[in-house]
């Protein structure tokens, strides 16, 4: 009994990772991503930090380089003046969420596993202004860009850190998100 319960967990091994090596040919992958965004620089929201939430599909039709499309939700952002003179009106939070198209390019650290990443892309941004219902915010088109830092478990699974910033060229301020990233080729 013992050695048919051995054979069959090494051929259903064997088997799931032939799959996942077959899944990892056609070079599209999704990557969640979770993590810190931060508001710099914005006078009436001071440095407010909220989580960071994202989610992203390639495809990798060169294996150092793919185009990528996702989401982004980029936090809700408190109204802090940071003890400066305050507005006599205090503002409401703001949420902020992006959809991005951008390119990536990887780039393996020789055979230990370890790879560096960076994306240039664009990302249209949508501000909300919570709890005001007759005033949509704000959005525009502007800049994504980012760097990071990971390592390849298998054909299949990455994990990594990344540090990206969405410009926001109509607000005061750009977005800052730190986070992890885990993917999973197809």
């Amino acid at each position: 009994m013992r050695k048919l319960l051995l054979v069959t967990a090494l051929g259903l091994g064997a088997a799931s990772l032939s799959a996942s090596s077959q899944a990892a040919d056609t070079g599209f992958y999704a990557r969640a991503n979770v993590g810190q965004t931060d508001l710099g620089g914005s006078t009436f929201y001071g440095e407010d930090s909220d989580i960071g939430l994202g989610l992203t599909v390639g495809w990798r039709f060169i294996p150092w380089l793919s185009v990528e499309a996702g989401y982004s939700q980029l936090g809700e952002h408190d109204y802090d003046c940071g003890g400066e003179v305050c507005p006599a009106v205090v503002l409401p939070p703001i949420k902020l969420d992006s959809i991005e198209l951008g390119l990536a390019a990887c780039v393996p650290f020789g055979d230990s596993g370890w790879f560096g990443q960076a994306r240039l892309g664009m990302h249209r941004w949508d501000m909300d202004i919570e709890g005001v219902d007759n005033l949509s915010g704000d959005s525009d088109n502007d800049l994504y860009y980012g760097i990071g830092a990971g390592y390849q478990f298998n054909e299949r699974f990455n994990l990594s850190l990344n540090l990206d910033r969405y410009e926001l060229d109509n607000v005061e301020s750009d977005v800052d998100r730190i986070g992890l990233g885990f993917e999973v080729a197809f």
